[in-house]
């Protein structure tokens, strides 16, 4: 997926729908900080882009288009945007994605995987592979390419807990819930041991930021909102470290920063 951050200034349940047919065979603030909130916290319950005029499903649809993802509140302005180019979401994996994904153990939940092209590559990769995704467009988008997925929230029942050898969070998703600490705890609960998350940070090492967000296409139509939140490099290795999480790896792939974050 193509992301462009600006630089800032100073749910339904996962039993509900399960896409593609190989699932049943696969699975018989100090420095950094943002507070101690739970999951919906200080921002409330919200799914990325979903709600209001249904900016994500729309353009998931179609195949392309632009999605910003900015602040709520105009009080936040300091907070810049982020660009989405959903061509980049429906495309195949690029070469640097394939590349991370042979260093990783299978099985691989992706999540947040959106329409599945880690999936697919995960796939081709000889690597088994599920996704999980809060869009019901993005699930059916999927099966429709032959891969496995479940409808819901990574907050929820989980197939396979314990049992996964890797996991990924990117594209922004580390993001998911608004509490970075929270999420990457959830995550490591659902690792085999030794287990790894593929983690994708800002480009600005320092940044971590927690706020209620919405999303908005091109024409203005946009999300109700959601909890959010972003961090770099050295924010999210902060926060891997309070989930039990230690950064092995960081990368620079195309202008991304990925970090590998191994359970202890």
């Amino acid at each position: 997926m193509s992301i462009e951050a600006v630089p800032m200034g100073p749910h339904p349940r996962s039993d509900v729908l399960v896409a593609g047919a190989r699932t049943g065979a696969l699975f018989r603030r100090g420095r950094f900080g943002q507070g101690s909130f739970r999951q919906g916290g200080f921002f409330g319950q919200g799914y990325f882009g979903q709600g209001g005029s249904e900016p994500y499903a729309r353009n998931l649809s179609r195949g392309l288009g632009r999605l910003t993802l900015r602040p709520e509140s105009e009080l936040q302005e300091s907070i810049g945007p982020v660009h989405f180019n959903t061509i980049g979401w429906s495309g195949p994996a690029t070469a640097g994605e394939r590349e991370l994904l042979r260093t990783l153990r299978g099985p691989v939940l992706d999540v947040g995987c959106g329409p599945g092209r880690m999936l697919a590559a995960a796939r081709e990769l000889g690597l088994a592979s599920m996704g999980i995704d809060s869009s019901p467009a993005a699930v059916k988008l999927v099966a429709e390419r032959g891969g496995a997925a479940i409808l819901g929230s990574i907050f929820d029942s989980v197939p396979h807990e314990r049992g996964w050898g890797s996991a990924l969070l990117l594209d922004g998703n580390i993001g998911i819930g608004g509490n970075i600490r929270v999420l990457l705890e959830r995550v490591a609960s659902l690792l085999a041991p030794e287990g790894q998350v593929l983690a994708e940070a800002e480009p600005a090492d320092l940044l971590d930021v927690a706020y209620s967000a919405v999303l908005e296409d091109s024409d203005g139509r946009a999300s109700a909102a959601f909890p959010w939140a972003r961090a770099g490099a050295k924010a999210l290795a902060f926060h891997a470290e309070r989930a039990g999480l230690d950064a092995v790896a960081t990368r620079t792939v195309q202008g991304r920063v990925f970090l590998t974050l191994e359970r202890r």
